[in-house]
């Protein structure tokens, strides 16, 4: 079996594909495994990235509407935005829910990759306060027997050989909607995945 939808996804760079100077954000790393899934954790715990999800240099200092993720893992399940942004999409489509986030300092904020003390402050910090939230469906369909999706927004998953995989996904209806919205740095593209 299989499921065609749209998959939605924050990309880091604007809507022409030139301008890659946007922050990423990233799981917080040492000891701590990410949350599997966002409705299983309290808060998701995440700092800003230092290196670039399409390699270096490292990612600017512009906030968008949405946030790429460096290093997302398999659980896909969702998108980092701002919290206004979240609530005006949580009230136009069902299926939708958010998930606050814990700051923490990554390490290079204060140290050079050289273990050097840092002189300015790094490049790749948003140039602005900003009050982001995680945005997600708990809305499950599997791949290998998917049912009608009953919400605008839900989550495909698959288990594989490399155990579960996510696709934050939404409806036809959904995206026409979403594309119109015109935001910045989120992509919606027809997808199938094959169970």
């Amino acid at each position: 079996m299989s499921i065609t939808a749209y998959k939605v996804e924050a990309v880091g760079h604007d809507r022409t594909g030139e301008d890659y100077g946007y922050v990423n954000i990233m799981y917080r790393y040492g000891n701590k495994q990410s949350c599997p899934r966002p409705d299983q954790c309290e808060k998701i715990e995440v700092m800003w990235a230092d290196e670039s999800v399409y390699g270096p240099p490292a990612p600017g200092s512009k906030v968008g509407d949405f946030i790429k993720t460096w290093l997302m893992g398999s659980w896909d399940c969702g998108v980092f935005t701002h919290r206004e942004i979240a609530q005006r999409l949580m009230d136009t489509f069902t299926g939708l829910k958010l998930k606050e986030l814990a700051w923490f300092e990554n390490p290079r904020e204060k140290t050079l990759k050289n273990g050097k003390p840092r002189a300015r402050r790094a490049k790749w910090l948003p140039n602005r306060e900003v009050d982001l939230v995680y945005l997600y469906s708990d809305r499950y369909l599997d791949a290998r027997n998917p049912s009608p999706a009953e919400t605008d927004f839900f989550t495909v998953t698959r288990m594989d050989a490399w155990g579960v995989s996510t696709w934050f996904m939404c409806t036809p209806e959904a995206a026409g909607k979403l594309i119109a919205m015109n935001y910045d740095n989120l992509a919606v593209q027809e997808t199938t995945i094959v169970g």
